[in-house]
């Protein structure tokens, strides 16, 4: 008998990260999809539409160096997926006709993507669907050992038809949600040549912007943003408005235009790179302001890099802004946590550490007049 205390699950325990219930932002998936598929275990990703599960499967063919078949089981054909038979009257026996990407299969190492597999498709894709994930086969043709498969489904809440894999079926995946992640569909939209606009706009308002409620016409997800993006990139300037509507709906469109104006009001820039002081004395009718205006500034320190040594004083200049309450610096801050080291360089300044000492009181409750004694 084994001793428990040898178990490699035993000794990983100290080590292991949690479970979330609510699924895995797309760089915490690409690790464990790659890991479960390299370990020959085939993986079912479920998401809402749009979210990144395609771009996941592309993402993580490339890692493993393995050509991608995408078959999209609700667009194909039952005889593109599975083939078809014909009679040998010869040999008095069906054979079967296999597409092409069957063999290839077969024949080399291959990245298998099954994209809608729970979507009420007829009962042939299933039962070919069923064959690829069970068996790694179609028909009489087995897959190279080195072949892999990754199948993709919409979650049941989505407006999206959904039907129930069987049980069967089920049992033979390892089972991951891709969530809606604001950070992590940032990180990818930086190296992705996504428009600045649109990284700015997201980066201000997460999640709530990047995604929402699938319906009949155009909303936004993080692949109708991508859409958006590439349309802004051949658009002439008085069609962009329209453009962008089409792709992620009119509601998104304006809210992304709102945005953009504000930044051109404001001038991130000039603030942080010129030190120009922000007069709030004059908005005082509009509360949301100071807020609008603090994610504008934190968001041009995000998708534009690392400030220069000599504009660090700025930033606290900023924060100082007479009518910029408590509760919009920390949000600042909290924004800052995405802009690389800045928090830690903000720290050699005395004047910051005095900032960040008066706020620490105000979350304490402390007299605004207080002093850490030193």
């Amino acid at each position: 008998m084994s001793d428990h205390r040898t178990s490699p699950v035993m000794s990983l325990v100290s080590e292991s990260m949690p479970v979330l219930p609510d699924g895995y932002a797309y760089d915490e998936l690409l690790p464990l999809v790659e890991a479960t598929l390299a370990a020959g275990v085939s993986v079912l990703v479920r998401g809402h539409p749009g979210v990144g599960k395609s771009t996941l499967a592309r993402a993580v063919a490339d890692r493993m160096g393995l050509p991608l078949v995408d078959i999209r089981l609700a667009q194909r054909d039952p005889a593109e997926i599975g083939g078809v038979y014909f009679p040998d009257r010869a040999r008095g026996t069906l054979e079967l006709l296999a597409p092409d990407w069957v063999r290839a299969a077969c024949e080399q190492p291959t990245f298998v993507f099954l994209d809608e597999i729970n979507a009420a498709v007829t009962k042939l894709h299933q039962a070919a669907a069923y064959q690829i994930v069970l068996e790694r086969r179609v028909g009489p043709f087995a897959f190279h050992p080195g072949s892999v498969v990754l199948a993709a489904g919409n979650l049941d809440e989505d407006a999206a038809i959904v039907s129930a894999l069987s049980s069967a079926l089920a049992n033979r995946f390892a089972h991951f949600t891709l969530r809606v992640d604001a950070d992590a569909w940032l990180r990818w939209a930086r190296t992705a040549g996504i428009d600045p606009a649109i990284v700015s706009y997201i980066g201000s308002r997460g999640e709530s912007v990047l995604f929402g409620a699938p319906a009949d016409g155009p909303f936004p997800s993080p692949r109708s943003w991508e859409m958006a993006s590439h349309a802004l990139s051949r658009s002439r300037p008085e069609h962009a408005r329209r453009l962008i509507a089409a792709c992620v709906g009119v509601a998104a469109s304006e809210q992304l235009f709102a945005h953009l104006g504000l930044c051109a009001e404001v001038e991130p820039e000039a603030i942080l790179l010129g030190g120009r002081p922000v007069d709030l004395e004059g908005r005082g009718a509009e509360p949301s302001f100071a807020h609008q205006l603090a994610r504008a500034v934190a968001d041009w320190i995000v998708l534009h890099g690392r400030l220069p040594d000599e504009a660090l004083p700025n930033v606290v200049r900023f924060l100082r802004t007479p009518g910029l309450g408590s509760d919009v610096r920390f949000l600042f801050l909290r924004r800052m946590k995405a802009a690389g080291d800045l928090l830690v360089r903000l720290r050699a300044l005395p004047e910051y550490r005095a900032l960040a000492a008066e706020l620490v009181g105000i979350s304490l409750g402390l007299d605004p007049g207080y002093r850490f004694p030193s």
